[in-house]
């Protein structure tokens, strides 16, 4: 499969930093893949997002080094406008996404499209699409600062998707929510990417990272650690020395694995359900 975004050997300074954001950072994502991005505050997450998007350099200055691809067009070299067309950002916190100049939410998901010189009958359909699918429909019209946070975010989606972008990326969209409205937005996640939306999201909610990505990126005072499945980055032994800490029930295994009640850790209940049936089975 063919790769959406590259990124060759990147480095970024803010002004006056003597320390870089981001350090020599080498990824090849491909279309569809659903990724990852964890680690602990100012590990470099929300900066490696806003380089994926094109934010970094036109938006944030400072020194760049390296590069990233988008479907093989140097972000340096595509304006923000261009780029838009090819991939979305939800912020990390989803009022940042309103627009503050429209008086519903139906008004709010057109104002892109507005400005993107798309017809009438068009918006229509896109915003109808779009609505139903993250469960905002009954809430079009609604004045957007009256919403709930969840709420909020599901239409801080909406705004993205309504472009049609290919890539969506997503800075720690969940981590304002309950428990609840953050499953809400995963399982929403999960079935954009279905649909063939590559997705790079930060978030570090383990429990659903673990479920949902393809990959993991972890990243450690800007520095890449690793990239990898989440099974193998999450069971790395050192993991908690990175600000993250593995699933629950990873670690619940790793201590079924020192009791000697199974062989290896496991992610996932129905694998552990397997090996306890097969010993069982093998000890009888």
């Amino acid at each position: 499969m063919e790769n959406i975004i590259s990124v060759n050997n990147l480095s970024f300074f803010y002004p006056k930093a003597t320390h870089p954001a981001l350090e020599n950072i080498n990824l090849e994502i491909k279309k569809g893949e659903l990724i990852a991005i964890v680690g602990a505050s100012g590990s470099g997450k929300t900066t490696l997002c806003n380089a994926l998007v094109g934010l970094i350099p036109h938006y944030f200055t400072g020194e760049t080094i390296g590069e990233v691809l988008i479907k093989g067009h140097k972000v340096s070299e595509v304006d923000l406008a261009e780029l838009s067309k090819y991939v979305g950002l939800v912020f990390q916190d989803p009022f940042n996404q309103l627009s503050y100049a429209c008086n519903t939410v139906e008004e709010e998901l057109a104002y892109g499209l507005e400005n993107r010189g798309i017809c009438r009958e068009e918006m229509i359909k896109r915003i109808d699409y779009v609505a139903k699918l993250v469960h905002i429909k009954d809430l079009l019209k609604r004045f957007p600062l009256s919403l709930s946070g969840g709420q909020v975010q599901r239409v801080a989606f909406g705004c993205a998707l309504v472009l049609k972008p290919e890539v969506l990326v997503l800075d720690e969209c969940t981590s304002q929510l309950d428990p609840q409205a953050a499953n809400i937005i995963f399982e929403i996640i999960q079935e954009l990417n279905k649909q063939g939306i590559t997705v790079i999201m930060s978030d570090n909610n383990i429990e659903n990272v673990s479920k949902y990505a393809d990959r993991v990126i972890l990243l450690n005072k800007g520095k890449q650690i690793t990239i990898d499945t989440p099974k193998r980055v999450f069971e790395m032994p050192n993991i908690f020395e990175y600000g993250v800490a593995p699933p629950e029930y990873s670690m619940l295994t790793q201590k079924m694995v020192r009791m000697n009640l199974i062989s290896k850790t496991h992610m996932y209940l129905n694998s552990t359900a397997e090996e306890i049936r097969w010993s069982l089975h093998h000890g009888s």
